[in-house]
């Protein structure tokens, strides 16, 4: 477990030495968490704040840290671009939280998160926006317990 947070940690703050903050983000309505210190790589855009402008065919770096009020063995994700009518999922997420975060996600304790999203030639090139959403998946878990925050990005 310890070696599996150091590697993280390692690989976190490789990342974020390429990587721009983002300052634009938002928390979505009812989200039991805290996020903070989010950086994507790469993004010379955030340094305007603007949205990052991301070139299909390449790898993107989503890394922040985060601080969630429940607790969860199983947690589950997906990463969406937000439309009038719903979310639509990028596929190429795995669903399983562990792999981009230390398990089991722990509550009121600071973790990191670390995912590369690949930017299909499948994908339209437009501005989405973008929404980041974790939660329990356990056989006990409470529906509220997610934590969902958006931010803006423009595939080029």
């Amino acid at each position: 477990m310890i070696f599996v947070l150091i590697v993280v940690g390692l690989m976190l703050a490789a990342n974020a030495a390429n990587a721009e903050e983002i300052h634009n983000y938002r928390m979505c309505r009812n989200t039991r968490c805290e996020v903070y210190d989010v950086f994507i790589d790469p993004c010379p855009e955030a340094l305007d704040n603007k949205p990052c402008e991301l070139p299909q065919g390449i790898n993107a770096s989503i890394i922040f840290k985060y601080k969630p009020k429940f607790g969860s063995e199983t947690p589950q994700t997906r990463l969406y671009a937000e439309t009038l009518l719903m979310d639509l999922p990028f596929m190429d997420m795995d669903p399983n939280a562990c792999l981009y975060t230390a398990c089991p996600m722990l509550m009121n304790v600071e973790q990191n998160w670390l995912y590369n999203l690949f930017i299909s030639t499948d994908y339209p090139k437009n501005s989405y926006t973008v929404k980041l959403k974790f939660w329990d998946n356990g056989p006990k878990a409470d529906r509220k317990d997610e934590c969902c925050f958006k931010f803006d990005m423009k595939i080029v």
